[in-house]
């Protein structure tokens, strides 16, 4: 009895099954071949997998070894800036006690000017009472 279209021969070939004995030569050098196109299809798929794992894996050892440069320039960069923190602070007590010291001197001259004036108008008293 022949075989309706899609029938078994169809279906097995499909499935991958082992050929029916009703097939040809040709049927079979066909299933061989196109078998053999997957295998290679398959292998360069696999390949190609293995380069791109390779280059993944080649750019996250590029960016670690970046990020730990990058890290230690930021560790450097904290450590200079703490120590100019140091260097402001340091600094603005200078300041301070430099502002400090000239309001001092600045309220010790005012009073001093103020004793030269007393000294000035008691002497100029002195001189028109005595006259």
């Amino acid at each position: 009895q022949p075989s309706p279209p899609g029938g078994r021969t169809a279906m097995a070939a499909s499935a991958g099954a082992a050929p029916l004995p009703a097939e040809s030569p040709d049927t079979r050098r066909d299933l061989l071949l196109a078998s053999g196109r997957k295998l290679h299809q398959a292998r360069e798929q696999i390949a190609q997998a293995n380069r791109s794992a390779l280059e993944t894996e080649e750019t996250g050892f590029h960016v670690l070894s970046e990020l730990a440069r990058q890290r230690e320039q930021i560790q450097r960069t904290s450590g200079q800036v703490q120590r100019m923190d140091d260097n402001i602070t340091g600094a603005r007590r200078v300041l301070m006690q430099m502002s400090r010291r000239a309001t001092i001197k600045k309220m010790a001259l005012w009073f001093m000017v103020f004793l030269l004036v007393v000294a000035l108008a008691a002497v100029v008293y002195f001189m028109c009472i005595k006259n």
